[in-house]
Protein backbone atom coordinates (compact mmCIF):
# COMPACT_ATOMS: atom_id res chain seq x y z
CA UNK A 1 0.00 0.00 0.00
CA UNK A 2 1.15 3.55 -0.74
CA UNK A 3 2.29 5.42 2.35
CA UNK A 4 0.24 8.50 3.25
CA UNK A 5 2.40 11.63 3.34
CA UNK A 6 1.57 15.31 3.80
CA UNK A 7 0.76 17.31 0.69
CA UNK A 8 3.71 19.26 -0.74
CA UNK A 9 3.46 22.98 -1.33
CA UNK A 10 2.20 24.20 -4.73
CA UNK A 11 5.70 25.53 -5.38
CA UNK A 12 7.17 22.05 -4.97
CA UNK A 13 4.47 20.62 -7.24
CA UNK A 14 5.37 23.15 -9.93
CA UNK A 15 9.05 22.27 -9.61
CA UNK A 16 8.38 18.56 -10.04
CA UNK A 17 6.18 19.29 -13.06
CA UNK A 18 9.00 21.34 -14.55
CA UNK A 19 11.39 18.43 -14.08
CA UNK A 20 8.94 16.08 -15.79
CA UNK A 21 8.97 18.40 -18.79
CA UNK A 22 12.74 18.71 -18.91
CA UNK A 23 12.90 22.16 -17.33
CA UNK A 24 14.87 23.36 -14.32
CA UNK A 25 12.88 24.09 -11.16
CA UNK A 26 12.68 27.75 -10.33
CA UNK A 27 13.37 27.20 -6.61
CA UNK A 28 15.75 25.18 -4.44
CA UNK A 29 13.86 24.24 -1.25
CA UNK A 30 15.23 22.35 1.74
CA UNK A 31 16.28 18.83 0.81
CA UNK A 32 14.02 17.18 3.39
CA UNK A 33 11.03 18.88 1.72
CA UNK A 34 12.14 17.58 -1.67
CA UNK A 35 12.64 14.08 -0.24
CA UNK A 36 9.13 14.09 1.25
CA UNK A 37 7.58 15.22 -2.04
CA UNK A 38 9.44 12.56 -4.02
CA UNK A 39 8.24 9.90 -1.57
CA UNK A 40 4.65 11.07 -1.79
CA UNK A 41 4.62 11.05 -5.59
CA UNK A 42 6.96 8.03 -5.89
CA UNK A 43 8.72 9.68 -8.78
CA UNK A 44 12.36 10.24 -7.74
CA UNK A 45 13.91 7.41 -9.75
CA UNK A 46 11.88 8.26 -12.83
CA UNK A 47 12.84 11.93 -12.64
CA UNK A 48 16.49 11.09 -12.04
CA UNK A 49 16.67 8.94 -15.16
CA UNK A 50 14.65 11.34 -17.29
CA UNK A 51 16.91 14.22 -16.28
CA UNK A 52 20.01 12.12 -16.89
CA UNK A 53 18.80 11.43 -20.44
CA UNK A 54 18.32 15.16 -20.97
CA UNK A 55 22.00 15.72 -20.31
CA UNK A 56 23.56 18.47 -18.27
CA UNK A 57 22.93 21.48 -20.52
CA UNK A 58 20.61 22.74 -17.78
CA UNK A 59 22.33 21.76 -14.52
CA UNK A 60 20.09 21.16 -11.53
CA UNK A 61 20.41 23.05 -8.29
CA UNK A 62 22.43 21.10 -5.74
CA UNK A 63 19.46 20.24 -3.54
CA UNK A 64 17.44 18.76 -6.39
CA UNK A 65 20.39 16.85 -7.85
CA UNK A 66 21.21 15.27 -4.49
CA UNK A 67 17.57 14.41 -3.73
CA UNK A 68 16.98 12.75 -7.09
CA UNK A 69 20.18 10.74 -6.79
CA UNK A 70 19.17 9.57 -3.30
CA UNK A 71 15.71 8.56 -4.49
CA UNK A 72 17.15 6.62 -7.44
CA UNK A 73 19.65 4.83 -5.21
CA UNK A 74 17.03 3.89 -2.61
CA UNK A 75 14.61 2.65 -5.27
CA UNK A 76 17.34 0.45 -6.74
CA UNK A 77 18.16 -1.10 -3.36
CA UNK A 78 14.50 -1.60 -2.39
CA UNK A 79 13.59 -3.12 -5.75
CA UNK A 80 16.50 -5.56 -5.65
CA UNK A 81 15.34 -6.71 -2.23
CA UNK A 82 11.76 -7.07 -3.52
CA UNK A 83 12.90 -9.17 -6.48
CA UNK A 84 14.86 -11.44 -4.14
CA UNK A 85 11.75 -11.90 -2.01
CA UNK A 86 9.69 -12.58 -5.13
CA UNK A 87 12.01 -15.44 -6.01
CA UNK A 88 11.43 -17.03 -2.61
CA UNK A 89 7.63 -16.66 -2.75
CA UNK A 90 7.45 -17.81 -6.38
CA UNK A 91 9.30 -21.02 -5.47
CA UNK A 92 6.80 -21.66 -2.69
CA UNK A 93 3.93 -21.22 -5.14
CA UNK A 94 5.55 -23.57 -7.64
CA UNK A 95 6.07 -26.17 -4.93
CA UNK A 96 2.42 -25.77 -3.92
CA UNK A 97 1.34 -26.32 -7.54
CA UNK A 98 -0.30 -22.89 -7.75
CA UNK A 99 0.12 -21.01 -11.06
CA UNK A 100 0.15 -17.22 -10.90
CA UNK A 101 0.18 -14.14 -13.10
CA UNK A 102 2.54 -11.33 -12.17
CA UNK A 103 0.66 -8.02 -12.06
CA UNK A 104 1.41 -4.31 -12.06
CA UNK A 105 4.76 -2.91 -10.88
CA UNK A 106 7.14 -5.85 -11.02
CA UNK A 107 5.63 -7.00 -14.30
CA UNK A 108 6.08 -3.52 -15.80
CA UNK A 109 9.81 -3.62 -15.15
CA UNK A 110 10.07 -6.29 -17.85
CA UNK A 111 9.60 -3.94 -20.79
CA UNK A 112 8.31 -0.53 -19.72
CA UNK A 113 11.46 0.63 -17.94
CA UNK A 114 15.08 0.31 -19.00
CA UNK A 115 16.32 0.84 -15.44
CA UNK A 116 14.70 -1.10 -12.56
CA UNK A 117 15.18 1.94 -10.32
CA UNK A 118 12.84 4.02 -12.49
CA UNK A 119 9.73 2.60 -10.86
CA UNK A 120 8.95 2.25 -7.14
CA UNK A 121 7.61 -1.11 -5.93
CA UNK A 122 5.53 -0.77 -2.77
CA UNK A 123 4.40 -4.40 -2.92
CA UNK A 124 4.21 -7.29 -5.39
CA UNK A 125 0.85 -8.22 -6.88
CA UNK A 126 -0.04 -11.69 -8.09
CA UNK A 127 -3.20 -13.05 -9.69
CA UNK A 128 -4.04 -16.53 -8.43
CA UNK A 129 -6.89 -19.03 -8.72
CA UNK A 130 -9.34 -18.92 -5.84
CA UNK A 131 -9.23 -22.69 -5.44
CA UNK A 132 -5.47 -22.48 -4.81
CA UNK A 133 -5.77 -20.08 -1.87
CA UNK A 134 -5.68 -22.71 0.94
CA UNK A 135 -2.52 -24.28 -0.50
CA UNK A 136 -0.88 -20.89 -1.00
CA UNK A 137 -1.61 -19.53 2.47
CA UNK A 138 -0.62 -22.80 4.13
CA UNK A 139 2.71 -22.79 2.29
CA UNK A 140 3.45 -19.14 3.07
CA UNK A 141 2.52 -19.44 6.74
CA UNK A 142 4.85 -22.42 7.08
CA UNK A 143 7.61 -20.22 5.64
CA UNK A 144 7.01 -17.48 8.22
CA UNK A 145 4.64 -15.17 6.33
CA UNK A 146 1.69 -13.61 8.14
CA UNK A 147 -1.56 -12.20 6.85
CA UNK A 148 -2.25 -8.47 7.08
CA UNK A 149 -5.72 -7.82 8.47
CA UNK A 150 -5.68 -4.03 7.97
CA UNK A 151 -8.02 -3.16 5.13
CA UNK A 152 -9.07 -6.73 4.40
CA UNK A 153 -12.65 -7.26 3.22
CA UNK A 154 -13.82 -10.31 1.30
CA UNK A 155 -15.56 -8.13 -1.32
CA UNK A 156 -12.19 -6.84 -2.57
CA UNK A 157 -11.16 -10.35 -3.73
CA UNK A 158 -7.59 -9.94 -2.52
CA UNK A 159 -5.43 -10.37 0.56
CA UNK A 160 -1.93 -9.45 1.66
CA UNK A 161 0.86 -11.42 3.33
CA UNK A 162 4.44 -10.64 4.32
CA UNK A 163 7.20 -11.69 6.62
CA UNK A 164 6.98 -9.75 9.92
CA UNK A 165 10.56 -8.45 9.88
CA UNK A 166 10.99 -4.69 9.35
CA UNK A 167 11.47 -3.61 5.75
CA UNK A 168 10.09 -6.78 4.15
CA UNK A 169 8.14 -6.57 0.90
CA UNK A 170 4.47 -7.53 1.10
CA UNK A 171 2.62 -9.67 -1.44
CA UNK A 172 -0.92 -8.90 -2.52
CA UNK A 173 -2.78 -11.91 -3.89
CA UNK A 174 -5.75 -11.17 -6.15
CA UNK A 175 -8.25 -13.80 -7.17
CA UNK A 176 -10.10 -11.36 -9.40
CA UNK A 177 -9.02 -8.57 -11.76
CA UNK A 178 -11.00 -5.44 -10.99
CA UNK A 179 -13.67 -4.93 -8.35
CA UNK A 180 -17.20 -6.27 -8.90
CA UNK A 181 -19.62 -3.55 -9.92
CA UNK A 182 -16.86 -1.19 -11.01
CA UNK A 183 -15.51 -3.10 -14.00
CA UNK A 184 -16.27 -6.30 -15.88
CA UNK A 185 -13.04 -7.94 -16.97
CA UNK A 186 -13.40 -11.48 -18.32
CA UNK A 187 -11.34 -13.46 -15.81
CA UNK A 188 -11.04 -16.69 -17.80
CA UNK A 189 -10.06 -14.76 -20.92
CA UNK A 190 -7.35 -12.88 -19.00
CA UNK A 191 -5.87 -16.17 -17.81
CA UNK A 192 -6.09 -17.66 -21.31
CA UNK A 193 -4.33 -14.68 -22.91
CA UNK A 194 -1.60 -14.44 -20.26
CA UNK A 195 1.91 -14.91 -21.65
CA UNK A 196 4.75 -17.04 -20.27
CA UNK A 197 7.66 -15.09 -18.84
CA UNK A 198 10.78 -15.75 -16.80
CA UNK A 199 12.07 -13.42 -14.09
CA UNK A 200 15.26 -14.19 -12.20
CA UNK A 201 15.05 -17.78 -13.40
CA UNK A 202 11.46 -18.16 -12.15
CA UNK A 203 8.79 -19.12 -14.68
CA UNK A 204 5.50 -17.24 -14.37
CA UNK A 205 2.83 -15.56 -16.46
CA UNK A 206 2.22 -11.92 -17.40
CA UNK A 207 -1.01 -10.34 -18.56
CA UNK A 208 -1.41 -9.67 -22.25
CA UNK A 209 -0.51 -5.98 -22.75
CA UNK A 210 -4.07 -4.98 -23.60
CA UNK A 211 -5.43 -6.76 -20.52
CA UNK A 212 -2.70 -5.18 -18.40
CA UNK A 213 -3.64 -1.70 -19.60
CA UNK A 214 -7.36 -2.29 -18.99
CA UNK A 215 -6.71 -3.56 -15.46
CA UNK A 216 -4.28 -0.70 -14.87
CA UNK A 217 -6.80 2.07 -15.55
CA UNK A 218 -9.43 0.26 -13.45
CA UNK A 219 -6.91 0.25 -10.61
CA UNK A 220 -6.17 3.96 -11.11
CA UNK A 221 -9.87 4.79 -10.85
CA UNK A 222 -10.16 2.75 -7.63
CA UNK A 223 -7.47 5.05 -6.17
CA UNK A 224 -8.79 8.29 -7.73
CA UNK A 225 -5.68 8.61 -9.94
CA UNK A 226 -3.27 9.55 -7.18
CA UNK A 227 -1.54 10.90 -5.29
CA UNK A 228 1.33 8.76 -6.60
CA UNK A 229 2.54 9.62 -10.11
CA UNK A 230 4.05 6.22 -10.86
CA UNK A 231 0.75 4.93 -12.26
CA UNK A 232 0.59 7.83 -14.73
CA UNK A 233 4.17 7.08 -15.77
CA UNK A 234 3.22 3.42 -16.24
CA UNK A 235 0.41 4.39 -18.61
CA UNK A 236 2.67 6.82 -20.45
CA UNK A 237 5.19 4.05 -21.08
CA UNK A 238 2.46 1.55 -22.06
CA UNK A 239 1.24 3.90 -24.78
CA UNK A 240 4.78 4.64 -25.92
CA UNK A 241 6.14 1.12 -25.99
CA UNK A 242 3.17 -1.17 -26.50
CA UNK A 243 1.45 1.18 -28.99
CA UNK A 244 -2.04 -0.30 -28.59
CA UNK A 245 -4.54 0.03 -31.39
CA UNK A 246 -6.80 2.96 -30.45
CA UNK A 247 -10.01 1.58 -31.96
CA UNK A 248 -9.57 -1.84 -30.39
CA UNK A 249 -8.56 -0.43 -27.01
CA UNK A 250 -11.56 1.91 -26.92
CA UNK A 251 -13.84 -1.03 -27.70
CA UNK A 252 -12.22 -3.22 -25.02
CA UNK A 253 -12.52 -0.43 -22.47
CA UNK A 254 -16.23 -0.19 -23.25
CA UNK A 255 -16.73 -3.97 -23.06
CA UNK A 256 -14.83 -4.13 -19.73
CA UNK A 257 -16.70 -1.05 -18.47
CA UNK A 258 -13.60 1.04 -17.83
CA UNK A 259 -14.14 3.55 -20.65
CA UNK A 260 -14.53 6.51 -18.27
CA UNK A 261 -11.51 5.36 -16.25
CA UNK A 262 -9.39 5.20 -19.40
CA UNK A 263 -10.55 8.64 -20.50
CA UNK A 264 -9.68 10.21 -17.13
CA UNK A 265 -6.28 8.50 -17.09
CA UNK A 266 -5.57 9.93 -20.54
CA UNK A 267 -6.69 13.37 -19.32
CA UNK A 268 -4.18 13.11 -16.47
CA UNK A 269 -1.39 12.32 -18.94
CA UNK A 270 -2.43 15.26 -21.10
CA UNK A 271 -2.21 17.54 -18.07
CA UNK A 272 1.25 16.30 -17.08
CA UNK A 273 2.65 16.08 -20.62
CA UNK A 274 0.67 18.47 -22.85
CA UNK A 275 3.14 18.08 -25.73
CA UNK A 276 2.33 14.37 -25.97
CA UNK A 277 -0.99 13.34 -27.48
CA UNK A 278 -2.95 10.15 -26.82
CA UNK A 279 -2.68 7.63 -29.66
CA UNK A 280 -5.17 8.20 -32.43
CA UNK A 281 -8.50 9.56 -31.18
CA UNK A 282 -8.67 7.63 -27.91
CA UNK A 283 -9.73 10.69 -25.94
CA UNK A 284 -12.66 11.29 -28.26
CA UNK A 285 -13.68 7.63 -28.40
CA UNK A 286 -13.67 7.26 -24.61
CA UNK A 287 -15.24 10.62 -23.72
CA UNK A 288 -18.25 10.41 -21.37
CA UNK A 289 -21.53 12.16 -22.11
CA UNK A 290 -22.06 15.88 -21.60
CA UNK A 291 -23.85 15.58 -18.25
CA UNK A 292 -21.19 13.34 -16.76
CA UNK A 293 -18.44 15.59 -18.12
CA UNK A 294 -19.97 18.59 -16.38
CA UNK A 295 -20.21 16.72 -13.09
CA UNK A 296 -16.64 15.46 -13.35
CA UNK A 297 -15.45 18.97 -14.12
CA UNK A 298 -16.57 19.93 -10.61
CA UNK A 299 -13.86 17.62 -9.22
CA UNK A 300 -11.05 18.88 -11.46
CA UNK A 301 -7.95 19.81 -9.47
CA UNK A 302 -6.10 23.06 -9.97
CA UNK A 303 -2.94 21.58 -8.46
CA UNK A 304 -0.20 21.08 -11.06
CA UNK A 305 0.23 17.31 -10.60
CA UNK A 306 -3.25 16.11 -9.65
CA UNK A 307 -6.14 15.19 -11.91
CA UNK A 308 -8.93 15.30 -9.34
CA UNK A 309 -9.68 17.15 -6.13
CA UNK A 310 -10.75 14.14 -4.05
CA UNK A 311 -13.08 14.81 -1.10
CA UNK A 312 -12.41 13.24 2.30
CA UNK A 313 -13.18 9.56 2.98
CA UNK A 314 -16.50 10.24 4.74
CA UNK A 315 -17.75 12.81 2.25
CA UNK A 316 -20.86 12.15 0.14
CA UNK A 317 -19.10 13.97 -2.70
CA UNK A 318 -16.34 11.38 -2.65
CA UNK A 319 -18.90 8.66 -3.17
CA UNK A 320 -20.50 10.65 -5.99
CA UNK A 321 -17.08 10.91 -7.65
CA UNK A 322 -16.66 7.14 -7.39
CA UNK A 323 -20.06 6.60 -9.01
CA UNK A 324 -19.23 9.00 -11.85
CA UNK A 325 -16.34 6.72 -12.81
CA UNK A 326 -18.68 3.73 -13.26
CA UNK A 327 -19.52 3.43 -16.95
CA UNK A 328 -23.14 2.33 -16.77
CA UNK A 329 -25.93 3.97 -14.82
CA UNK A 330 -27.42 0.65 -13.70
CA UNK A 331 -24.02 -0.44 -12.33
CA UNK A 332 -23.69 2.90 -10.52
CA UNK A 333 -27.15 2.45 -9.01
CA UNK A 334 -26.29 -1.07 -7.87
CA UNK A 335 -23.01 0.16 -6.39
CA UNK A 336 -24.76 3.01 -4.57
CA UNK A 337 -27.39 0.63 -3.18
CA UNK A 338 -24.69 -1.76 -2.07
CA UNK A 339 -22.87 1.07 -0.33
CA UNK A 340 -25.97 2.11 1.58
CA UNK A 341 -26.60 -1.47 2.66
CA UNK A 342 -22.95 -2.19 3.36
CA UNK A 343 -23.08 -1.88 7.19
CA UNK A 344 -25.91 -4.43 7.29
CA UNK A 345 -24.48 -6.84 4.71
CA UNK A 346 -21.03 -6.67 6.32
CA UNK A 347 -22.49 -7.49 9.75
CA UNK A 348 -24.46 -10.42 8.29
CA UNK A 349 -21.40 -11.64 6.40
CA UNK A 350 -19.29 -11.56 9.55
CA UNK A 351 -21.99 -13.34 11.54
CA UNK A 352 -22.07 -16.08 8.90
CA UNK A 353 -18.27 -16.43 9.02
CA UNK A 354 -17.78 -15.28 5.43
CA UNK A 355 -15.36 -12.46 6.34
CA UNK A 356 -12.61 -14.65 7.74
CA UNK A 357 -9.31 -13.83 5.98
CA UNK A 358 -7.95 -16.43 3.53
CA UNK A 359 -5.02 -17.48 5.72
CA UNK A 360 -7.63 -18.81 8.16
CA UNK A 361 -9.45 -20.84 5.50
CA UNK A 362 -7.31 -23.99 5.87
CA UNK A 363 -8.52 -24.35 9.45
CA UNK A 364 -12.04 -24.63 8.05
CA UNK A 365 -11.21 -27.33 5.49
Amino acid sequence: MTQTLSEPTPSLDRSILALLRGECPSDDPAEDSIDAALRRYECGGYLFLQWSRNGTALPLARGWARALARAHRKTAVDNLAAVAEFRAVARLLHEAGAPFVLLKGLSYLADLYDDPAARVLTDIDLLIRRDDIPRITRSLRAAGYVGLRAGYEARFRRFEMKRPEEGRCSFEFHWRLGLPGRSRIDQDEAWRRARPWTLEGIACLRLDPEDALIFHVAHLADHYFGPTLKWAFDLREMLRRWQPDAVRLARRSRDCRVRVSLHLALRHLAKLFPDESAPGDLLRRTAPGAARRRLLEGFRSDRPLALLEVPGPRSARRYLLRLLMVDRSLDALALATGGLLRPLTLALSRAAGRESPPWEWPARD
